[in-house]
């Protein structure tokens, strides 16, 4: 074998170690290439929820929402979202029927423990017959609770047909979600809880005047072709200038909060009740068929307040109250008019020596 035929082998072999070195790094840039594509594509899917959690943060139906795009995103089977209520894991949305409810002793010990957890098994994990008749038979689960700032909340549970389904990769992506799920959960207490200030009274937590407008209105609407009779109390506390003036704002206020919610205590079911501006009270009785029960009923409530003590730092004080009281349609067409009537028999009964209450159908 002449020089140049061992010039060629070397060659040669050198060329083809290259080729296997350059193809073994070309294969591991396309492998790292998929997994940055897949992190890229998962980011981008964590992005999206997020955007789209954002976008309907005071959506009631947020939480159904949220469990369709976990199902379009990860092609499972099916998909169910708890919450815990009253120390119970409760079903807020899924897309399988009650038989994706069903949880095997397994899952429930990794529940308990609020871990996440994997189950894949030859046999099936458990058949939902509520989608088709012949049944979906479920290889793969996994489960991811939900957090906020370590508090357990909830749980994520995904169903697969396909055994061995889920991987690290979903896992990775539903505790992303799980943590979504949360920051919507929270904003969403934070968002009805503001919502609910706005229709409260900050002083004695009764509904403001803009919203018992709104609430009596639209009840009256729903009631309309019923005719249904109602009254309106019109309720002022007696004095109280004076008891700001002598006893203080703070004492004031203490008279507010303890009248209001004696009286709150003597309303009935469907009865609304609202702070009308000042220390004036405004009350909407859903049932006044009977005027003289009605008349009863809030003179029953007059004298509540008479005998009750109001007490602050030592200071004691009795307080009284007026009442003025129409019906509906005795003394009105609408809600206007008849607030209206209550009012001026309000002022008649303060005219008339206070602590009285002065009704419409007693006049007539």
């Amino acid at each position: 074998m002449g020089e140049e035929d061992l010039n060629y082998k070397d060659i040669k072999m050198e060329f083809q170690m290259y080729q296997q070195v350059t193809e073994g790094k070309i294969q591991q840039l396309s492998e790292s290439n998929m997994k940055l594509e897949k992190s890229l594509n998962a980011l981008s899917n964590i992005v999206e929820v997020s955007n789209y959690v954002n976008s309907f943060l005071s959506n009631e139906n947020l939480i159904p929402m949220i469990n369709d795009m976990i199902i379009g995103i990860l092609g499972v089977t099916h998909c169910t979202i708890y919450i815990l209520e009253d120390n119970e894991l409760v079903v807020k949305a899924t897309n399988g029927g009650k038989g994706t409810a069903w949880l095997t002793g397994q899952c429930k010990k990794y529940m308990k423990e609020h871990q996440t957890f994997t189950i894949n098994s030859n046999q099936a994990i458990m058949i939902c017959k509520q989608i088709v008749k012949s049944g979906i038979e479920i290889h793969s689960r996994m489960g991811v609770p939900i957090k906020i700032r370590d508090k357990f909340i909830g749980y994520i549970i995904l169903d697969h047909t396909h055994n061995n389904f889920f991987n690290g990769d979903h896992e990775i992506f539903v505790n992303a979600i799980s943590n979504q799920i949360a920051i919507a959960i929270e904003n969403s207490i934070l968002y009805r809880e503001i919502k609910n200030a706005a229709k409260v009274d900050p002083l004695i937590g009764i509904y403001n005047r803009k919203t018992f407008f709104e609430i009596i209105e639209n009840k009256i609407k729903e009631e309309k072709e019923a005719s249904k009779k109602y009254a309106i109390i019109m309720i002022d506390l007696d004095d109280f200038k004076t008891v700001n003036d002598t006893l203080g704002h703070q004492f004031g206020d203490t008279v507010l909060i303890n009248t209001t919610t004696l009286i709150r205590g003597k309303l009935s079911y469907g009865d609304i009740i609202a702070r009308y501006g000042g220390e004036e009270i405004i009350i909407y009785i859903d049932d006044a068929e009977d005027e003289d029960k009605v008349f009863s009923r809030v003179e029953r409530i007059r004298k509540a307040v008479e005998f009750s003590i109001v007490e602050r730092e030592g200071i004691t004080k009795h307080i009284t109250a007026s009442f003025g009281l129409s019906f509906y349609p005795q003394d009105g067409n609408n809600l206007l008019e008849i607030i209206n009537s209550a009012d001026k028999l309000l002022y008649k009964a303060k005219y008339a020596g206070k602590n009285k209450v002065i009704s419409s159908h007693l006049e007539r």
